[in-house]
């Protein structure tokens, strides 16, 4: 009847489809590249091993954290090791603001005078067992010596009984004290602190620079690191030295060797053949080296010159710390000399570069140079004697760790020595000493 319709059922839809996905196929560059970062990660990993296996190797005694910042200043980190320093005393070990001290300025407390000490001099003897002995007791001596100078005044109000006062300690030297110690605040605000302050009769003794038998690195070295043995009845002092050779900004002699170029107007400190010693800039103090210097350590700039504080001038302001802030409060030390020669040393914890001059300042203490920084190499000792000569050490801070002992003993580092010289003149026969025969661990 009707035509016929065309079909309307849908036409499907055929999707196309979707190649699939081959593996990414690695080329041989990306596999060298992924080798060559695990050669140089295992290398280095074997390089740090090495190194610091050496550095953990070669202490002796020394904390994690020394042992640790040695190896990143031997391996070229020093400036990374300035700044953990920094943020250590800023944030970690903050000092207390206020407070009174936790140890006495009565030094009488840690340096008892035992009946069975002796004094150096009169002359001393050869004993039957081959050590040294005092000969008869006698009244004290009228030879040429000088007076510790006048008692340091305390920054703070109500200082506490002896302090800034002198107090004589160690072995005397014919009757005569040659080595006095006081105790006084640096400042006004961290006043649970002692600044501990040494001072030597440079009459009554002779100065010895001993090289450590690591630092200063090269040179001759006569002792082994060591005070020798024939002139431990005669130590009446020793403290640490200045910077490893590559942080003190200058330069080092010993015995006509110059072992790193000396640097112009650089504080140094000089040791002569004779035992005198003095502390002043190189280039004006001292306007070359002469056959009569043993020993020429330098260490930063002056930090006190012609009796003012350097730390605050717009033209001399380093860091007196060598990389440290000089803001910093941390174990410091210093040595300096007075217009009569003497010398005074300070070595003590919570000390700012600034507190640091100051107190030297106070003591008239006309040059400074500074020393070796930080709780472990920070150290000064003072000694008395048994009758057979045998040296009884004290610390001049209490809280210095280890035993005192350790500038007698093959040491890394230099030292400082303050030999008793009695009228008796032996020691003149035996300046220079002769080659220590110990030697190094």
């Amino acid at each position: 009847m009707g035509a016929d319709l065309e079909s309307t059922a849908p036409i499907p839809v055929v999707a196309e489809s979707t190649p699939p996905i081959s593996p990414r196929v690695h080329g041989p560059t990306r596999s060298i590249a992924l080798a060559v970062i695990a050669a140089l990660l295992w290398s280095a990993a074997l390089w740090t091993g090495w190194t610091f296996q050496r550095t953990w190797s070669a202490s002796t005694g020394e904390p994690a954290s020394v042992i640790v910042a040695t190896w990143m200043r031997d391996n070229h980190m020093g400036p990374v090791v300035a700044q953990l320093e920094n943020l250590y005393y800023r944030y970690v070990d903050k000092p207390k603001v206020g407070g009174d001290p936790t140890i006495s300025a009565d030094l009488s407390q840690e340096d008892p005078a035992e009946t069975d000490t002796a004094d150096l001099g009169p002359s001393p003897v050869a004993s039957a067992s081959g050590g040294v002995a005092s000969a008869a007791p006698s009244a004290p001596a009228e030879r040429d010596h000088l007076q510790p100078p006048p008692p340091l005044i305390s920054p703070v109000a109500n200082p506490e009984p002896l302090e800034g006062q002198w107090q004589p300690v160690a072995s005397r030297v014919d009757g005569i004290p040659a080595v006095y110690v006081t105790r006084v605040r640096a400042d006004a605000e961290h006043t649970s602190y002692y600044a501990s302050v040494m001072w030597i009769d440079t009459v009554l003794t002779k100065a010895l620079f001993v090289p450590g038998y690591e630092e200063p690195a090269g040179g001759p070295n006569p002792y082994d690191g060591a005070l020798p043995k024939t002139l431990w009845p005669y130590v009446l002092a020793n403290f640490n030295g200045a910077f490893r050779l590559e942080d003190t900004l200058g330069g080092y002699a010993y015995d006509g060797e110059i072992v790193a170029p000396l640097v112009k107007g650089k504080g140094t400190t000089v040791f002569y053949r004779d035992g005198r010693v003095k502390v002043g800039k190189w280039g004006r103090d001292f306007p070359e080296i002469t056959d009569d210097m043993i020993a020429v350590r330098q260490n930063l700039n002056l930090i006190v010159d012609k009796g003012e504080s350097k730390v605050n001038s717009a033209s001399d302001n380093v860091v007196w710390g060598a990389t440290t802030d000089k803001e910093s409060l941390a174990w410091r030390a210093a040595i300096g000399q007075r217009e009569d020669g003497s010398i005074v040393y300070i070595g003590s914890p919570y000390l700012s570069a600034a507190g640091l001059a100051d107190t030297l300042v106070s003591a008239g203490v006309r040059e400074a140079m500074v020393l070796d920084m930080n709780s472990w190499w920070t150290a000064g000792f003072y000694f008395r004697h048994a009758k057979d000569g045998s040296p009884k050490c004290r610390k001049l801070e209490p809280t210095i760790p280890e035993g005192c002992d350790r500038f007698l003993r093959p040491y890394k580092r230099d030292s400082f020595q303050f030999l008793g010289n009695p009228e008796s003149g032996l020691l003149d026969t035996t300046w220079p000493v002769p080659q220590a025969s110990s030697t190094t661990p």
